[in-house]
């Protein structure tokens, strides 16, 4: 009897055993739910992302007129005014100077329809529709599409105001409460840990700021000498063209050069191909002093990132986060850079010939 017992006793799993199993339930149900509601939360988290962002953009501006005796409220009041108006004044600009485009390209639309007919007509015997039967059938399709997508045009138009409203307020009490928020954040650490907290703030507040900074200036320099040349060639509208590449190459990463300088080349063809050729060759020439030339200076002194450094923080940030995530990837890295600069140490470095450049 005491044999079979002690046969049960041997074949029973170990208490430990069987705490270990349900941790490990336990961890893996966590880290699920964990997961699912991280991805529920991903646009929270971008809208946060870009609050810190803005936040930290307009902050010094906002300490400097509080140090002149301006309510932290009053001056960020202020900051919001004059931005909104500065990119209210571009949206209408670029708004008027996009919408005369479409409509001239709409109505040139039969005439280029009618050349194509002839060539085909000419050239392989082939016979298009009458421009009279595609317009009836466009229009039928026109309005059933706008029928359909009327609900979606309104949702996604509710939705993006909505999102725009939700980052100005979350952002302007951000600014306005800054000091109060960093001081509830440190009095839950201790003191050498509330430093630390401190200078990485702050470091991130002067990185991004010094972001913005260099990339108005590029803005400025490149809107400045595009407006120019355009306005010499005598491209339609080209103080609103020079501004919207000025804008866009400076402001979106990596392929903001190449989106910028699409829309003057197309108008500039559209109206002679002298002057698109010669738009073309000066926005391909520009790219080129600029890259060589004056982005490195002033990106060099405001981010101090290494350009392949630059290129991969913005391809991973656009992995991550979408477009978003590429245009806060500079800010993000050069603060990292910083905070690891600061908090590593570092040693002399031995002599080689993979060290000196291979002098």
């Amino acid at each position: 009897m005491r044999s079979m017992e002690e046969g049960n006793n041997s074949n029973r799993l170990p208490p430990w055993y069987v705490k270990a199993i349900w941790y490990a339930i336990f961890a893996v149900t966590l880290s699920i739910a964990a997961w699912y509601i991280a991805l529920q939360l991903t646009d929270l988290m971008v809208t946060v992302a870009i609050c810190f962002f803005l936040a930290f953009s307009i902050e010094p501006i906002v300490n400097k007129l509080a140090a002149r005796g301006w309510k932290r409220g009053l001056a960020t009041l202020f900051v919001y005014v004059v931005g909104i108006g500065a990119v209210t004044a571009f949206l209408v600009l670029f708004g008027l100077v996009f919408f005369q485009q479409v409509v001239d390209l709409i109505a040139e639309i039969p005439n280029i329809y009618d050349v194509i007919r002839s060539f085909f007509d000419e050239t392989f015997s082939i016979t298009l529709p009458e421009p009279s039967v595609l317009m009836d059938q466009y229009l039928n399709d026109a309005v059933s599409l706008l029928a359909n997508g009327v609900i979606g045009v309104i949702n996604t138009f509710l939705g993006m105001v909505f999102g725009a409203l939700t980052v100005l307020l979350v952002t302007f009490y951000l600014v306005v409460d800054g000091p109060r928020f960093r001081s509830v954040v440190c009095s839950m650490f201790s003191q050498r840990r509330q430093r630390e907290i401190l200078d990485v703030w702050e470091v991130a507040i002067d990185k991004t700021s010094s972001y913005i900074i260099s990339r108005s200036i590029l803005a400025l320099v490149c809107g400045t000498a595009t407006t120019i040349f355009l306005l010499i060639v005598q491209v339609p509208n080209g103080l609103a063209l020079g501004i919207f590449t000025g804008l866009v190459s400076a402001f979106i990463p990596t392929i903001g050069t190449y989106i910028g300088g699409v829309l003057p080349v197309a108008v500039a063809f559209g109206a002679s191909p002298i002057q698109g050729v010669a738009t073309l060759a000066f926005i391909l020439a520009y790219q080129q002093i600029e890259n060589l030339t004056i982005e490195p200076r002033i990106s060099a002194k405001a981010m101090e990132l290494n350009t392949a450094v630059s290129f991969l923080s913005v391809l991973a940030g656009a992995a991550v986060l979408g477009p978003i995530g590429a245009f806060l990837a500079l800010p993000f890295a050069a603060t990292l850079k910083a905070f690891v600069g600061t908090y590593l140490r570092r040693t002399e470095v031995v002599t080689s010939k993979l060290t000196d450049g291979g002098n």
